[in-house]
C-alpha cells in the first residue's frame, strides 16, 4: 500500500506537543500550576497523546510524557490554595469529561544510541487502517520497517512531507512489530507517531 502523500501528524502538532511536555516539565519542577494549564492547552491544541506502544526490550532512551489528565491533576494539587486557579482547573477538566478521552495519534520521542535498533510492538483492531511515522531532524539516519505477526512486510515506508511514514490495513492478527534502527555512529533523538 502506498503511504499517503500528507502526514497525519504535521510539524505544528509534534511542535505543539513537545512545548507542552516541556512546559509541564517546567511546571511540575517550579511547582508552578499556571504552567501546568497551559501544557494542557498545548497538549489539546497538538490533538497528540502519549503513545501506548510497547518498546521491547531495553527501554533506555524512551522519554516519559504526561497526559492531559495528569497534568491536570498535578496542577489541582499545586493550586488547592488558590479558589481562582481551581475554577479554571474545573473548567480544563469538565471539558475532558465532556469531550472523553480523545485516542488520536500517538506519540512517543526516543533518543537511539549508536547503531541502535529498537522493535516497537503495536496492536489494531482487525481491518483498520493504520499508520507509523517517524520524524526527526536526521532523517537520513533513520530505517524501519513494518512486519505482521507471519513477519511479512506490511508497507514500504515513504517520505511525506518532512517524515517517514508506512501506512497499511491491518489484517485478521492485529499485532504488529515496527523496527526502527539508527544506521548513524552518532545518537539520534527521534519521535514516532501511529494510530
Amino acid at each position: 500500500m502506498a503511504a499517503q502523500t500528507v502526514s497525519p501528524v504535521t510539524p505544528l502538532m509534534l511542535q505543539q506537543w513537545r512545548l507542552g511536555q516541556e512546559l509541564g516539565s517546567y511546571g511540575l519542577a517550579q511547582n508552578d500550576p499556571q504552567a501546568l494549564l497551559a501544557a494542557v492547552k498545548l497538549q489539546r491544541a497538538s490533538g497528540l497523546q502519549p503513545s501506548q506502544a510497547r518498546v521491547d526490550g531495553d527501554r533506555k532512551g524512551v522519554v516519559d510524557q504526561m497526559d492531559v489528565a495528569s497534568l491536570l491533576a498535578a496542577a489541582r494539587s499545586l493550586a488547592k490554595s488558590q479558589p481562582s486557579l481551581l475554577a479554571l482547573i474545573d473548567e480544563a477538566s469538565a471539558v475532558l469529561r465532556r469531550r472523553g478521552t480523545l485516542i488520536g495519534p500517538q506519540v512517543q520521542p526516543i533518543l537511539m544510541g549508536a547503531r541502535d535498533i529498537k522493535p516497537i510492538l503495536l496492536s489494531y483492531k482487525p481491518g483498520q487502517k493504520a499508520f507509523f511515522g517517524i520524524a526527526s531532524d536526521r532523517m537520513q539516519d533513520i530505517a524501519f520497517s513494518v512486519k505482521g505477526p507471519r513477519n511479512e512486510p506490511l508497507c514500504e515506508p515513504a517520505q511525506a512531507g518532512g517524515e517517514l511514514l508506512c501506512e497499511w490495513i491491518s489484517g485478521e492478527a492485529p499485532d504488529v512489530r515496527v523496527v526502527v534502527t539508527n544506521l548513524s555512529t552518532n545518537a539520534v533523538m527521534l519521535t514516532f507517531f501511529h494510530d
